[in-house]
């Protein structure tokens, strides 16, 4: 190659460098945190709930937080009726429903709603008790998938698959996900159609988890299940949210017990099938992403076993479609 040639590639490497979507450090969640509630309500960021370690304790929190882009700062904006984690969410404008979760102690088994006020409203108590599940609105249901009815017991994950009216919170249940059960699996709901995405089954002769590559979608319309090409990787406690009417941004997650944590980060195509990398996460964890206006946020999370990040970063999620 000619001395000019090499100048000018260097060139458009730098240019394209220069270009590529970057994510912005924010302010530190007040607390190391994960497994919480996500939710853009009025304009803002809302947390809710989710644990925490401290020394070699578990601590399972109830506390709701709010991040004012404005001010690039965090308050606190009351608590949740109980400690809760692992719950499903579903969102629509400024306004986010949750169903299950956990304490630490119990499993719980009622469905909230959260929205302007900032306070969590109980809409109705379900059966059965969700945790560990995946799961989003479409319309006025939620839809959940997997998870156990017990936080405690692994060995009882399942494949169940059921839409929760949002104002009721009568439950219907629907065609079992099509693997020998799903938990920490990721759900992103697109048009009439909820894709989910990796997660883990429990092996109870070897009691551990199973990490699955496998996806499938269910459409509303059909009431059935259509499997998806695998991810590129196994792994559980991917997130996913739905940038648009087409694309879903997959990230993070545990890959297995020996890479441990990971930033890896695709967009799923959901006309075309198709995965293609994106830009990495700013660190490798199991997070929490939540989109708000132009921004994409990236908070908190499991970053390490026994552990929980403070982290905070953002993206302008347009840049991540080019």
């Amino acid at each position: 190659m000619s001395r000019f040639r090499r100048v000018i590639a260097l060139l458009l490497t730098a240019t394209a460098l220069s270009a590529a979507p970057a994510w912005e450090r924010l302010a530190a969640l007040p607390i190391g945190n994960g497994g919480f509630i996500t939710a853009s309500i009025a304009g803002d960021v809302v947390i809710a709930g989710g644990t925490t370690w401290q020394g070699d304790v578990k601590a399972w929190l109830n506390q709701i937080w709010v991040y004012e882009p404005a001010r690039n700062t965090w308050r606190a904006a009351g608590r949740l009726e109980v400690p809760l984690a692992y719950a499903v969410t579903g969102h629509g404008p400024d306004i986010s429903w949750f169903a299950g979760g956990s304490s630490g102690q119990e499993t719980h088994r009622a469905l909230w709603k959260i929205e302007k006020g900032l306070v969590p409203q109980r809409i109705a108590t379900l059966e059965p008790g969700i945790v560990y599940a995946a799961g989003g609105r479409i319309g006025p249901k939620l839809y959940v998938v997997g998870g156990s009815d017990d936080q405690g017991a692994l060995e009882r994950v399942g494949s169940r698959f059921f839409a929760f009216d949002l104002k009721t919170g009568a439950a219907t249940r629907l065609a079992d996900y099509p693997e020998a059960g799903l938990m920490t699996g990721t759900a992103a709901a697109v048009g009439d159609n909820l894709y989910v995405f990796g997660g883990a089954r429990w092996d109870a002769e070897k009691k551990a988890a199973v990490n699955y590559a496998s996806a499938h979608t269910y459409s509303i319309v059909t009431s059935q299940w259509t499997a998806l090409p695998p991810l590129p990787h196994p792994g559980r406690g991917y997130t996913a949210v739905a940038l648009d009417d087409r694309h879903i941004f997959i990230a993070g997650g545990y890959r297995n017990d020996v890479v441990e944590f990971v930033a890896d980060a695709y967009l799923f195509d959901v006309k075309s099938g198709k995965y293609t990398p994106s830009t990495p996460l700013p660190y490798a964890a199991m997070v929490g992403l939540v989109q708000n206006g132009d921004w994409l946020y990236c908070l908190g999370g499991e970053d390490r076993k026994k552990h929980r990040t403070d982290a905070a970063f953002r993206i302008r999620w347009r840049e991540l479609l080019r």
